[in-house]
């Protein structure tokens, strides 16, 4: 028997239809092998153009619901998906180490821009008022602007004309639940009917990662 250090010599892979971004593997010390096999099972269910949701990959990977929906938050929060409560989105984050010398976005304002971006393309051009009253939620009272961007979702499910007195109305409501963050939400997932509406009929986009970058091209140029 060969030891463990001997070179292995390994076929049979030629006519695997899923490939795995090496990406995947530099961060899976960071995401966790649980959360890594989530993103692997949900582009294995993208390939093959199935729908997918929390259920399907609790059975597939014979774990609990409450741990893919840790796993989902976990990938979130690294940039490895999107979720805007009405769909997932598969990205790739960029993994270049950064120089250490050049002065980086503060993550907040990042994140404000990112939700910026989102309001303009879900609802339209904010106006500086609009700008204002987001920048309110996100700097004085603490809500992640991925929690904000469910609540927009949230908004345009339930009413015709979007508006911002609409979102705040929900952000009042979940914020005297005690959620600020994504995975808080998840933990309380009732308050979100966009959010229930993802755990039993969302799917995978098929063009997920190419339509992120159109929309949000500088998450990836930056």
């Amino acid at each position: 028997m060969s030891s463990r250090s001997d070179n292995l010599i390994i076929k049979g892979l030629e006519k695997l239809p899923l490939q795995v971004p090496v990406e995947l593997l530099i961060a899976q010390k960071a995401l966790g092998i649980t959360a890594v096999m989530v993103w692997i099972n949900m582009a294995m269910f993208e390939q093959q153009h199935q729908p997918v949701n929390a259920a399907l990959i609790s059975e597939a990977m014979n774990i609990s619901e409450a741990e893919v929906s840790k796993a989902l938050a976990c990938l979130a929060d690294h940039g490895w998906i999107v979720d805007d409560g009405s769909e997932v989105r598969l990205c790739i984050p960029d993994l270049t180490p950064v120089d250490p010398d050049v002065e980086l976005l503060d993550p907040l304002q990042k994140g404000f821009e990112w939700l910026i971006n989102f309001w303009t393309n879900r609802v339209g051009v904010p106006t500086p008022e609009e700008m204002q009253r987001l920048m309110f939620w996100v700097e004085k009272q603490g809500l992640s602007h991925e929690v904000i961007a469910v609540a927009i979702e949230e908004m345009r499910s339930s009413i015709g004309n979007p508006h911002i007195g609409y979102l705040e109305g929900i952000l009042r409501h979940w914020l005297m639940e005690g959620v600020t963050t994504y995975q808080q939400l998840l933990d309380k997932p009732y308050l979100a009917k966009v959010l229930n509406q993802a755990q039993t009929q969302s799917s995978i986009h098929p063009e997920s990662e190419r339509k992120w970058k159109e929309l949000f091209p500088d998450e990836f140029d930056s």
